[in-house]
């Protein structure tokens, strides 16, 4: 019974480190690499974000990975170098990947000095637009400009454009080499406010600058997946009289959190979570936290949503037990499988111990009965050696479980009983051997 002891605590204890590592891997945070373009707003947000993770003990961690721009962001989650990336819509959308959350809406603004006559985006055809583009956007604020002037049909030759920084906006301007200014952004964004406030001030006389709208937003959305219509609401831009003066209908696009749709569906949620519970905190430090907002769960989405998130977002996200029933199940039959294994292992131990302690027994009572009836002290010798080859199997751990104190009680006066029926009998042999021949008498007759 001790040896099943041991084999029971044995099983115990790798029972126990089993669970133990289980419980480590399970409750280690999740490292997750981030591509985001680098030295903008969502490269800090990230990173303030993962303080707080750390802060507030989330199981999740991000390791960023900055990149070039917007596209090679995109380009890294495409080639499995990034598990989660922050990409605009606009830009071509990785196919292994889908959305996590939405961090901002993006819209497109053209505006141009007072006092110009510009009515639709076609009254600029023949002039001379300077486009406002970001380290991070790398010409895709270009290539939007292009397919805004498909929509309308203008040639490519039919309106000049070229990049500008926001620095030279005023000679720019002051000079006559552009007619209107391209921007694309947070409506409240320090780019956007400052391009607004420049054109503003760049006429004959400070006015109220021309915002151009994009009237076929709709049209441009339906063509382009990653494009939306949008409108920049009255006054969005401050100013006496208001900037803009009615609310302005343009074209947008969104910057979205994307994750690999290979990643786990718990994990995806888990971020999802995170995020959206430290949002407020983050916006303290980053105001661009403020315009965090979760994507569309619909089905029929043409940028849809990762299941992870969409599980989470409508309450559907899985249990411990949901997640982990068929692993508890299994578990649970393969530990009783291996309890009755034990079980049976120890019920075989003990009859076999049994049997051999009545072979033992038996062997001592035989040799008891031998002792008494020997004829010979070679006879006697080789019981002697039987009884020492018992002695010496009850007492081997290694040859037989050992016995309990009732067992070796037993066996221990069996023993005795046979060396004393041997010393008997030897000392009835030697006195026999010992006494004197008797003498015959022959009668007289």
């Amino acid at each position: 019974m001790s040896r099943f002891l041991l084999l029971a605590l044995a099983a115990l204890a790798a029972l126990v480190a089993l669970s133990t590592i289980g419980l480590y891997f399970y409750e280690r945070p999740s490292v997750l690499r981030v591509a985001v373009p680098h030295g903008g707003e969502y490269q800090k947000l990230l990173a303030k974000l993962n303080q707080e993770f750390i802060r507030e003990h989330e199981n999740i961690r991000f390791r960023l990975s900055p990149t070039s721009d917007d596209a090679a962001a995109a380009k890294a989650i495409s080639d499995g170098n990034a598990d989660l990336a922050v990409v605009r819509s606009d830009i071509a959308m990785p196919d292994n990947a889908e959305t996590i959350l939405i961090l901002a809406h993006y819209s497109l603004v053209v505006v141009a000095p007072p006092g110009k006559n510009f009515n639709s985006f076609s009254d600029l055809k023949g002039k001379t637009v300077g486009v406002v583009e970001t380290e991070a956007s790398a010409g895709a604020n270009q290539n939007l400009l292009g397919t805004i002037e498909a929509q309308y049909s203008l040639a490519p030759e039919e309106m000049k454009s070229f990049n500008v920084s926001v620095g030279d906006l005023p000679r720019l301007l002051r000079e006559a080499k552009i007619d209107a200014v391209l921007a694309f952004g947070l409506f409240d964004s320090p780019q956007i406010l400052e391009v607004v406030r420049t054109v503003s001030d760049s006429g004959a006389s400070a006015g109220t600058p021309v915002f151009v709208p994009i009237l076929e937003g709709n049209a441009l959305a339906g063509k382009y997946p990653g494009l939306e219509a949008s409108e920049i609401l009255r006054g969005a831009f401050g100013g006496s009289p208001s900037r803009p003066m009615a609310n302005l209908p343009t074209v947008g696009a969104t910057v979205r959190l994307v994750a690999r749709t290979s990643l786990d569906n718990s994990t995806v949620g888990d971020v999802t979570r995170a995020i959206l519970a430290n949002r407020i905190l983050v916006a303290k430090t980053v105001p661009i936290a403020n315009h965090i907002e979760a994507p569309s769960t619909d089905k029929g989405e043409v940028l849809p949503t990762h299941p992870g998130a969409a599980a989470f977002l409508d309450g559907e996200e899985e249990t411990f037990f949901d997640k982990y029933s068929d692993m508890i199940y299994i578990g649970a039959m393969i530990g009783s499988v291996i309890i009755s294994g034990l079980a049976t292992l120890a019920s075989r131990l003990a009859i076999s111990g049994y049997a051999r302690f009545d072979q033992l027994i038996e062997k001592a009572l035989t040799i008891m009965k031998e002792g008494r009836e020997a004829n010979d002290f070679d006879s006697l010798a080789q019981l002697e050696i039987q009884i020492d080859e018992i002695l010496t199997r009850s007492l081997a751990a290694a040859e037989m479980p050992k016995f309990d104190s009732h067992q070796l009680a037993a066996l221990t006066l069996a023993v005795q009983q046979a060396r004393l029926a041997i010393a008997d009998r030897r000392q009835e042999l030697g006195f026999h051997s010992q006494m004197p021949a008797p003498v015959r008498t022959e009668k007289s007759p």
